[in-house]
């Protein structure tokens, strides 16, 4: 079936500074969730949720109260911002297919998200309902991320000007079925290395980058399951490097697509880096937000790389005619 054209405003400036501040208000929720669990302040608030300790506003006499109360603020406001941001999408530009889905990803995982932080409250914190807690803030953050960046190319592609995010073109099927691998792979590792750190097993390898002076540890216990999510790191960054050397053909051709799997290998890099001083900290503060940080920044770069490689959803995009230099027979059908 042909998709229709349709005429459509751009996005206006407005829009698209709300869109920049939504998505990094949740990278900042995420921050300050995972400092939340790791300086053991998630039940600063005791049980009670949405209260905090029986009121509306605690006193704020104590750290752990302080860090959990501004998480709880951080979410409501930034949540709030980012669902109506994405409810404002939906309802002038619902004729994408690609608003539809990252605005109800992200309003679904802030839902989702917000459900779990209240039953980890209420049931103490199980190490399992924390990595999904947390796992599913990465997606939330994502989804409002995603919809910027389409919204940003949807404004350059109505006013023909250049956004330096670059237009989408159809991808070979190999290099789109890399990509996808390599975003489940990164969300899997994502998944586990969060359940290591719930479990208390990320002081279990102390040294690096041997294990316990280890080169094979086992996988019995808690040193099990860090060295697991060491062997995941390093899976990752093998994975991260024969995208990048699957695209080096394609640089001149998309470079948008290059030039993120080599950022995504740099992110790659940074989190083992990270990973590393994290280890040799014995799981310190600032060393596990900076790893954090850095992951947050690895998950959006593969996130932005899958955008990159799916067909436009119901659109036929004046510029989005199939690059010369792609094989023919390797490119994705557009009507499919």
């Amino acid at each position: 079936m042909k998709r229709r054209d349709y005429q459509f405003n751009p996005p206006s400036k407005t829009m698209k500074i709300i869109g920049v501040i939504a998505a990094i208000g949740m990278y900042v929720v995420n921050m300050v969730g995972f400092l939340d669990t790791q300086t053991g302040s998630a039940l600063g608030c005791g049980p009670d949720w949405p209260l905090c300790n029986g009121k509306v506003i605690p006193n704020l006499n104590n750290i752990h109260v302080i860090i959990e109360f501004a998480h709880r603020m951080l979410v409501g406001g930034f949540a709030l911002l980012a669902t109506v941001y994405m409810i404002w999408a939906l309802i002038r530009y619902r004729q994408f297919a690609e608003v539809r889905v990252f605005a109800w990803i992200g309003i679904g995982f802030i839902v989702v998200q917000s459900v779990l932080g209240a039953l980890a409250v209420v049931f103490v914190n199980p190490p399992t309902v924390l990595a999904l807690h947390l796992g599913f803030g990465l997606l939330a953050m994502v989804g409002v991320a995603l919809l910027t960046v389409f919204l940003f190319q949807l404004a350059a592609e109505a006013t023909g000007r250049p956004s330096g995010i670059s237009f989408r073109q159809h991808t070979p099927a190999g290099i789109r079925r890399g990509v996808w691998a390599t975003w489940i792979y990164t969300y899997l590792a994502i998944y586990w290395g969060s359940y290591v750190a719930f479990r208390g097993a990320g002081e279990a390898c102390p040294t690096w980058p041997l294990c316990n002076g280890k080169v094979f540890p086992g996988f019995q216990g808690l040193v099990g399951l860090d060295f697991i999510h060491r062997l995941a790191a390093v899976g990752l960054a093998i994975i991260t490097l024969a995208l990048l050397w699957s695209l080096r053909k394609y640089k001149g051709i998309r470079p948008d697509l290059y030039k993120g799997a080599f950022w995504l290998l740099i992110a790659v890099i940074a989190q083992i880096i990270t990973g590393a001083n994290l280890a040799l900290s014995h799981v310190a503060t600032g060393p596990y937000l900076l790893h954090i940080g850095t992951l947050m920044l690895l998950f959006a770069d593969i996130s932005y790389l899958v955008l990159q490689v799916v067909s436009p959803g119901n659109v036929e995009w004046s510029r989005r005619e199939v690059p010369v230099g792609w094989p023919s027979e390797q490119v994705h059908n557009p009507q499919g």
